[in-house]
This record gives structure tokens, C-alpha cells and sequence, in this order.
């Protein structure tokens, strides 16, 4: 128990340490993009920042004078083994605040223009350019109004805004093509072989029931049937009763995962929208099924023989699976122990996984699919994220939005899944979220730093710099807001 503990804690430690990583990739690749228009535009950026908060890492990187010849490149390099010019000097800002910076005298180099910087909290990130804050630098650097954000044209203003967003688009493409280029898992629906998972979810210590029977990946399941202790209404009072399911009379081998009745393949019933109904008795998911969970969702007809029955916070169930293993080939008849029901959010009980999903085998996709699926995917993905958008203030709407807590467990579902290709379309699909989001004109937002430019360039007017400092603070507000109360909405909703 100590050692699964201290397992899971390294698990959730690298989990953690993955996520933050990644979400910098993706941040990094975004200011890149505003970083990259600007410099071509000649804005003049003051820092390329990755993270928040008090600076790891704050370095402005030294180079050679543009013009400069190999020839003058080269007797530099010779002076500086021989001169006796210090490499870096002290100097004073208009603030008087002392900072080192390198000696052009010494190597003949100058300092660039942007600071690169590594903050504490990588959450996000940023690119100062001129025009935004004021322009002067800490040194007291006076820049050129040509050379600052607001000093340029519409066009390359949109350009530098729109910059950030177009590289996580590209991101999120290139890694659905990365994905659907890499091996493939499908299930195999026909087989009665089943995957077992070791624990009940990818953030439970608890091992998932069909693990601890002795089941294991590979095996094929003939028998199984539930027996289940719950409450019954009929008469004044509650009474506890027990049934099995299915009844003796009505079990049969299984002989696949999911098969359909005549009635649901006539139907064009699909493995993506069926209901239990649909499924054929020799189906594991059919007699496997929580089936106070399929009563409450509408997925399985409740017979009169289970009229007045529900799950209580005491009520069980145990399995009884009949298997071949596939380490010996022998046939194996075992019971799990109780399985407890447990409260669920939408005010009923039901009872956790028992812990098998189909067994799967790998494949590729032709190029041709390769480019069809990342372009479905991503279109498919980009209208489902403003639906979802559009409907946040709906009661539904709001249940589906998640902050970064979320994120991270999508993460951290990804990287226990063990597939690579699965890791890198969730981090697609993030990396297509956070550009939808810019996208949106809401204060602070990239989105509305355009919408404002192309209102200016329509109206040749000015917008007042007093309306866009009060808008983007409350815009920040909001946002810290929001992102809290989804923090809180995540937490609450784990629990």
C-alpha cells in the first residue's frame, strides 16, 4: 500500500511536470508568433516573456551590428583575446538603477533589443512591444513612434495581434497530422477478449474490481452475470432485496464485446449510439452494464420485474466472471467481492467500473486519411468550441466548461492512456482552444486588440487610450474572475 501510494504520488508529481511543459510549448509558440510579425513589422519588443511573476531567467543575447563583414567579424573575435577592455560593464538607468550589461569595446557586439525571460508561474506568457505601456525601456531607451505598436498601420497591427493565434492554429493542426500519422488503436468489438484496467481511473489509487478478481489484459470472457442487493418501494416501506442479472434462464455465452439485435442492426444502430436495449444477451457490455446507472439514463427499458427497485448509499453488487486466461489457457469461474454504491452529482447512486473496455489492435492511416482526419478533426473541433462558447451561460452550457484543472486532467488522461497519438490530440485540441479563446473579442484579449484596430482603420479615428487601460483592466478582472470560479467548479465537481 505505502509503495502504490508513493507510485501514485510520482505519477501525479510527472503528470504535473508534463502538463506545466507542455502548456508552455503551447504559450511559448504562441508569443513567438506575436514576437515573430512584430520584429518583422520593426516594432520594438522590449521582452519575450514565458510565465509570471519574479524572473528565473532574464537575458538580453548579444550580436553582431547588422552590415558588419565576416572580415570586421573576425578581427573582433581577434581583439577580444587580447584586449584588456572588461567583458561586461555597469551601467546606470534613468531610474539609477545599476544593471551589467555587455562591452561592445570588448568584442565588438551589441545588446539586442528584447529580453529573453523565464518566469516562476508558467502559465502564460507575454510579449512587451513599445506602444502598449509607455515608451521607454528600463534603460531609458527612447523609441521612435514609428517603431512602436501603435506607431504602425492597421494592417500590421492586426497582423501582430492575429500572429499568436495563426501559430496555435498551425500547432494544433500539426499535431493532429503528427497524431493521426503515428499507430493507431481501435476496439475490437467482436472479440470477447477484454483490456483490464489495473484501477478504477487514471487519478484513483483504488485497484478497479475485474484487477483485483485476477483478470488481466488478453482474457476472454464466456460467462458473467451480477448479482445486486438494493431497496425495493413496493408496499409503505423500504425493503432490501436481491436479484441477479441476467436471471439464470437468460444467460448465454458472451462471445463478443458489443453485437447488436436484428432489430438494432435493421435500425443502423452504430457502436457510437446505441442504448443496452440494442445489445444482444451474448454481449460483455450488456451483462456487464450498471444497470441503475442505464434505468436513470434511459439506456435499458425497465422491465415490471424491476419496477420500484433503486440503488441505495448501501446498496451492492458483486460479479461472478467465467474466463479463459490467456497466460494458461484455462478456464476460470470467480466472484468479486461487494462492490459499493456511491452518490452521484445527479442526486442518485450508482456503482463504479468494474474495470474492462474491449480489447484493441493497431493500424495505420494512408496519407490521404492522414490530412482528411486532422482537417475533420480540427473543423470539427473549431465549431464545437464556439457552440460551446455560445452556450457558457446556459445552465447546460456551464457543466460542460471546465478551467486548469481541467486542462491538467485532460493531460494526465492522456498520458496514462499510454498512446502517444492520443497525448498529442488532446494537446492539439488544447492548442485550438486557446486560440479560439483569443480569438474572442473580449477585452485583453487578442481578439479585441483587433476588433479596436479595425475600427480605427474604418473610422480613421482614434480610439481613446484612457477607454482601452479601463477595458483591458476590467477585461483582466473578469478573467481572473471566471478562471477562479472554474478552479472552484472543478474541485467541487471532482469531489
Amino acid at each position: 500500500m505505502i509503495y502504490a501510494s508513493a507510485l501514485a504520488i510520482w505519477q501525479t508529481v510527472g503528470n504535473i511536470v508534463l502538463f506545466l511543459v507542455c502548456l508552455s510549448l503551447v504559450v511559448c509558440l504562441h508569443e513567438a508568433g506575436h514576437l515573430t510579425v512584430a520584429k518583422i513589422c520593426k516594432v520594438y519588443c522590449f521582452e519575450y516573456s514565458i510565465g509570471f511573476g519574479p524572473a528565473l531567467i532574464h537575458k538580453k543575447f548579444r550580436h553582431y551590428p547588422k552590415g558588419m563583414s565576416k572580415e570586421e567579424k573576425k578581427c573582433w573575435k581577434e581583439h577580444s583575446k587580447h584586449t584588456n577592455e572588461p567583458k561586461t560593464i555597469v551601467i546606470t538607468d534613468s531610474e539609477g538603477k545599476k544593471h551589467k550589461v555587455g562591452n561592445p569595446a570588448y568584442d565588438g557586439k551589441v545588446e539586442g533589443e528584447t529580453a529573453f525571460s523565464l518566469r516562476v508561474l508558467p502559465l502564460g506568457g507575454y510579449v512587451s512591444m513599445a506602444g502598449e505601456d509607455g515608451n521607454e525601456d528600463i534603460y531609458g531607451v527612447r523609441v521612435p513612434k514609428e517603431r512602436t505598436l501603435n506607431g504602425v498601420n492597421h494592417a500590421k497591427q492586426i497582423a501582430i495581434m492575429l500572429a499568436g493565434i495563426t501559430m496555435n492554429f498551425l500547432l494544433a493542426y500539426v499535431l493532429f497530422l503528427i497524431s493521426y500519422s503515428l499507430p493507431q488503436k481501435q476496439s475490437v468489438l467482436s472479440s470477447n477478449a477484454v483490456t483490464v484496467s489495473e484501477h478504477i481511473d487514471s487519478s484513483s489509487e483504488d485497484v478497479s474490481p475485474a484487477y483485483a478478481l485476477g483478470l488481466r489484459t488478453g482474457d476472454k470472457i464466456i460467462g458473467l452475470y451480477q448479482h445486486y442487493v438494493v431497496l425495493s418501494t413496493d408496499g409503505s416501506d423500504l425493503k432490501t432485496v436481491e436479484f441477479d442479472f441476467p436471471e439464470e434462464q437468460d444467460r448465454v455465452e458472451l462471445t463478443s464485446y458489443i453485437s447488436f439485435t436484428k432489430e438494432a442492426q435493421e435500425k443502423g444502430v452504430t457502436a457510437s449510439s446505441y442504448t443496452y436495449n440494442d445489445l444482444a444477451p451474448s454481449s460483455i457490455a450488456y451483462a456487464s452494464q450498471d444497470l441503475f446507472y442505464s434505468f436513470n439514463h434511459d439506456l435499458f427499458t425497465r422491465s415490471d420485474k424491476y419496477k420500484g427497485l433503486l440503488a441505495g448509499k448501501d446498496s451492492i453488487r458483486t460479479f461472478t466472471v467465467t474466463y479463459i486466461s490467456a497466460s494458461d489457457q484455462q478456464t476460470y469461474t470467480k466472484t468479486t467481492s461487494a462492490i459499493n454504491a456511491i452518490a452521484d452529482s445527479s442526486s442518485y447512486y450508482r456503482f463504479n467500473y468494474f474495470g474492462i473496455s474491449p480489447s484493441t489492435s493497431t493500424f495505420h492511416y494512408s496519407a490521404n486519411q492522414v490530412f482528411s482526419n486532422a482537417g475533420y478533426t480540427f473543423s470539427q473541433l473549431f465549431v464545437g468550441l464556439y457552440t460551446a462558447l455560445g452556450s457558457v451561460f446556459t445552465p447546460a452550457g456551464w457543466k460542460n466548461v471546465g478551467g486548469i484543472i481541467s486542462v491538467y486532467r485532460m493531460s494526465a488522461q492522456g498520458t496514462s492512456s499510454g498512446s502517444l497519438a492520443y497525448f498529442l490530440l488532446l494537446w492539439g485540441y488544447i492548442s485550438l482552444d486557446l486560440a479560439c479563446f483569443n480569438l474572442l473579442p473580449f477585452p485583453g484579449l487578442d481578439g479585441w486588440q483587433t476588433l479596436l484596430a479595425l475600427i480605427e482603420s474604418i473610422f480613421r479615428k482614434k480610439v481613446p487610450a484612457k477607454f482601452k487601460n479601463v477595458a483591458n483592466s476590467v477585461g483582466l478582472i473578469v478573467m481572473l474572475i471566471l478562471a477562479g470560479l472554474l478552479i472552484v467548479k472543478d474541485i467541487i465537481v471532482r469531489v
